[in-house]
């Protein structure tokens, strides 16, 4: 099992207890409002991602990582934060990073801290060379993590997400692993 520390949060792999405040986040209309394909409606629906999260943290080769995070001080749950590979070469794993939490959790800086933590996490113990992530353009909060991560903006696709019967702008940021560790030196 994963688990990760910071200052406030705890970042760690699912367990079965998880699924009321999984289901909590994942069935919140605005917490998913830019996620639409992961939203559940039902407990059942939220339970099976909660499953196919264990089952992933259990197996040898791995290739996503979906953590919940968790107040260290209360123990309240505060949301998700994961890393799914995407490429595996000889040079090493590409991964694509995404997060969404509770909105009472909004604007507090637990993404970016939880971030930092996980991105060390993966390119300090996992193969991993270049982490790419990316969102709806007028996702402000969430392009404004990438910035504070010190994530470089790769492109700007213009109506290319459909949501909600709309074409939307999204954007798309990556990190590569020496830029990583140039930018957090001594970060571990």
């Amino acid at each position: 099992m994963i688990k990760l520390e910071t200052e406030r949060l705890i970042i760690r792999d699912h367990i079965g207890e998880d699924i009321n405040s999984l289901h909590g986040l994942i069935s919140n209309n605005e917490a998913m409002h830019y996620l639409p394909e992961i939203r559940t409606n039902t407990l059942d629906e939220s339970k099976e991602n909660l499953y196919e999260a264990i089952k992933e943290a259990n197996l040898e080769n791995r290739t996503k990582f979906f953590f919940g995070i968790i107040i260290k001080e209360t123990n309240e749950y505060v949301g998700e934060m994961g890393y799914t590979v995407i490429i595996d070469s000889e040079e090493g794993k590409v991964v694509n990073l995404g997060y969404f939490i509770l909105p009472k959790f909004w604007g507090k800086g637990f993404v970016t801290e939880a971030a930092r933590e996980v991105i060390s996490y993966a390119f300090s113990q996992e193969d991993i060379i270049k982490i790419e992530t990316g969102c709806i353009a007028e996702n402000v909060g969430s392009e404004k993590v990438m910035k504070k991560l010190g994530m470089i903006k790769e492109g700007e696709f213009k109506q290319h997400i459909l949501l909600n019967s709309k074409l939307l702008d999204r954007v798309e940021y990556r990190l590569l692993k020496k830029e990583w560790f140039k930018l957090y030196r001594g970060y571990t």
